[in-house]
């Protein structure tokens, strides 16, 4: 991959604002918070991975916990991470979001970024989480992501 300043900056600033969501998306969530939990999702071309697990496999997180979810950009594409039920492909977005007011994060190729979640009693179900550049729902880029 060419790393030019303009790609770097725009790497970096994917990647601050990726842990400024995570941080205002938690509830609980301070600069002293205790994780509980942290997985490691690997976005490859046209597939979702929790690290040690198949592709596209379940992703499951406990409610009531502090849950930090890493995202990696593996792929030589972009990629986004969107969590819901219901997808619009035309819209190219969940009817149902899981994380509103967070809508979806975007990982430029080779970075990484992550968001730190609290999910509560209500979000408690089968989720999915899905990539919505155009054609990567679409050729599968999608896993099941269940509250428990």
């Amino acid at each position: 991959m060419n790393i030019t300043r303009r790609n770097l900056l725009k790497t970096a600033a994917a990647t601050a604002l990726a842990g400024m969501a995570g941080s205002t998306l938690t509830r609980t969530a301070s600069a002293h918070t205790v994780i509980d939990q942290e997985i490691t999702i690997i976005m490859g071309d046209l597939f979702f991975q929790e690290e040690g697990k198949g592709q596209n496999e379940a992703i499951r997180v406990p409610a009531n916990k502090v849950i930090r979810l890493v995202f990696r950009n593996e792929g030589v594409v972009l990629h986004d991470a969107h969590f819901g039920r219901n997808p619009d492909l035309v819209g190219r977005k969940y009817n149902e979001n899981l994380s509103a007011p967070f809508d979806m994060l975007e990982i430029p190729p080779g970075s990484e970024a992550w968001l730190t979640f609290t999910f509560t009693d209500d979000q408690k179900g089968d989720w999915e989480l899905g990539c919505f550049q155009l054609g990567h729902y679409e050729a599968g880029m999608k896993a099941p992501f269940i509250v428990e």
